[in-house]
């Protein structure tokens, strides 16, 4: 350890080292015998392992590397950025979690470089140097140990959108009970990251109790029961994800709907008149939260489900525009 840190590959080694001690710890939370014991969806694994990763860069720097605040600060962003690369190709996280997970490792893995580089070059023992990184390398372990003791903090969260429709009531009403199959193009974040676009929704019957089936690529789908119908006014209804038949592939394990950490809940088409011509419609949905650290989830989820619903209401807009536009005047 000594040699290679006093050598000319010290300012990389810390690099390479540290992914690989990143991707080695995801990799033991894959095995089947400790996922009770063990999650990377916890503070241990999303907070405090980044950290470790700036620790372990500094730790195998020189001493000159060491005292440089730009080499503490920066050369941390290698270490992480390397981490989660290597996850991404070896399968063990998907690119929607990675997109999230950039804008913690980065500073936390900074602020491991700024505290590793304080602690090893204030003490001079190469001894306790190799104790204090052991020790630190196997907090994440221990934090997550502790944090699957408790149960899940669950947040129930709405997200509201609405869209100016050049268009009757009547029209509009026609188009969000049943949605045809897409095929306009559709724009989202997710989308472009590999979240499945919506493709249709049919409906069972007209009225309450009837049974939506929202479908989206990759196999996924959702089943909404029509709990309140107000004929060109309202249309609202449970949803009901279904993720044992949805296919492995299609969502990162981790932001499976309807799974342990992410569920939907409802969703509501309003349509407020504004004129002969012109209507707001109104698209809300609730959504359940459970992880341990809701405060910054909240923020990505509240993101997803805005950046979809908008997707949905421009594409419902476009309908109903043309078709309003293509009716012969006066009727």
């Amino acid at each position: 350890m000594n040699s290679l840190r006093g050598s000319k590959f010290s300012f990389i080694a810390g690099v390479i080292i540290g992914a690989l001690y990143g991707l080695a710890a995801q990799f033991i939370l894959k095995v089947a015998d400790l996922k009770d014991v063990f999650s990377i969806m916890t503070l241990g694994f999303v907070f405090v392992l980044p950290i470790c990763l700036g620790v372990v860069t500094v730790y195998f720097a020189n001493t000159e590397a060491r005292a440089s605040w730009r080499f503490r600060i920066l050369m941390p962003w290698a270490t992480a950025s390397l981490c989660l690369l290597l996850a991404m190709i070896t399968g063990l996280e998907g690119t929607i979690c990675l997109i999230m997970t950039i804008p913690i490792y980065l500073p936390l893995a900074s602020l491991g470089g700024i505290l590793g580089g304080i602690y090893f070059t204030s003490v001079d023992s190469n001894r306790m140097n190799s104790f204090a990184l052991g020790g630190l390398l196997l907090l994440p372990f221990l934090v997550s140990g502790v944090e699957e003791r408790y149960p899940l903090d669950d947040v129930t969260k709405q997200v509201n959108t609405s869209i100016l429709i050049e268009s009757t009531s009547e029209v509009v009403w026609s188009q969000i009970t049943r949605i045809p199959k897409i095929v306009e193009p559709q724009e989202s974040f997710f989308y472009y990251m590999g979240f499945p676009k919506p493709v249709e929704a049919t409906l069972s019957f007209d009225g309450i109790g009837g049974v939506r089936e929202a479908k989206f690529e990759k196999g996924l789908m959702f089943l909404e029961t029509i709990t309140d119908w107000e004929t060109e006014k309202k249309l609202t209804f449970t949803i009901k994800s279904e993720p044992a038949n949805t296919p492995l592939t299609t969502l990162d394990s981790h932001v499976v709907v309807g799974g342990r950490y992410f569920d939907t809940l409802l969703g509501e088409y309003e349509i407020e008149k504004l004129n002969d011509t012109q209507v707001r419609l109104h698209l809300f949905s609730r959504y359940r939260l459970s992880t341990r650290f809701n405060f910054y989830a909240e923020i990505w989820s509240d993101f997803l489900m805005r950046d979809i619903q908008e997707n949905i209401l421009r594409v419902i807009k476009s309908r109903c525009e043309i078709l309003s536009s293509n009716r012969p005047k006066g009727i």
